[in-house]
């Protein structure tokens, strides 16, 4: 074969496209597969992060470690093939329609993988409104448990369920009663089987308290809550559309358990809340 010494910016910007890719180029295919399985482990990484405590260091670690993954593979791809500059003979494999190939099967095969977590360990959700204030902001983004057992919530846990309404819509509230407990509001105080709630995470904006006549947000029931269903109410208590309005969420409609903020973004100050960044949602 005729000599084809490598070129280092194509193999940094095939590093840059395609981690491993650069070294596929430099005739190091082993290392180069390597390389392209190790975004692998994110997915051991992730499931950490729903039963860890504390959360900013493993986001920490995640950010330094694909940082140092990009920057290494790059790196030794430039090396390598400045080593390479004057003499290389092409490998059977280093044609374009291989390197596309391998693009087009890692980008395959990372979906599925991505897929596969979402629906069953671990997906990230966005707070759009404010009817959990003061738990969750606008702007907050946090990850949820998606795990079997996360799909069973207790009294407390926050939750995303289908809207009953309307499938295409996801909700985020807090469960407070579940099948077979009786919920009443009296005056603007939950009680849950004739016992009053504590909900020190509860904000009332509006003093005037409706009659059940008037509406249901602030005397409502009592009512039991049927098998394999909940009850759900937002802490922005007097500005929350919720159970009180449109009745119970099944337990097939149930998406998985808030665990903890992994960012958030103020919109009116144009700036990252950081003090909320890997606080965990109770």
């Amino acid at each position: 074969m005729s000599n084809k010494p490598r070129k280092w910016w194509i193999a940094g910007l095939l590093s840059l496209l395609e981690p491993g890719l650069g070294q596929v180029y430099n005739g190091q295919a082993l290392k180069g597969i390597l390389i392209l399985a190790l975004p692998l482990l994110i997915i051991p990484g992730m499931i950490l992060c729903i039963i860890a405590k504390n959360i900013v260091f493993f986001l920490c670690i995640f950010a330094l470690s694909t940082l140092a993954y990009y920057v290494t593979t790059v790196a030794d791809a430039i090396l390598t093939a400045r080593k390479l500059s004057s003499e290389y003979q092409l490998k059977p494999y280093n044609r374009i329609i291989i390197y596309i190939g391998i693009v087009v099967l890692v980008f395959i095969v990372n979906t599925m993988l991505s897929e596969s977590v979402k629906n069953n360990y671990i997906k990230a959700y966005k707070i759009p409104a404010g009817s959990m204030e003061p738990t969750l902001l606008t702007g907050d983004r946090v990850l949820v448990d998606r795990r079997p057992s996360a799909l069973n919530p207790k009294r407390g846990d926050i939750i995303i369920f289908e809207y009953p309404a309307d499938a295409g819509k996801d909700f985020v509230k807090r469960v407070v009663a579940a099948g077979g407990d009786i919920v009443e509001i009296r005056d603007k105080e939950l009680f849950v089987n004739g016992e009053p709630v504590k909900e020190m995470y509860v904000i009332h904006e509006d003093s005037k308290s409706l009659t059940a006549a008037q509406s249901p947000r602030d005397n409502y029931g009592p009512v039991t809550v049927p098998q394999d269903c909940y009850f759900v109410v937002g802490d922005n208590r007097d500005q929350s559309f919720d159970s009180r309005f449109w009745g119970f969420v099944e337990k097939s409609k149930v998406k998985g358990t808030v665990k903890s903020i992994y960012w958030s973004w103020d919109h009116n100050n144009n700036s990252v809340r950081w003090h909320r960044i890997g606080v965990e949602v109770m």
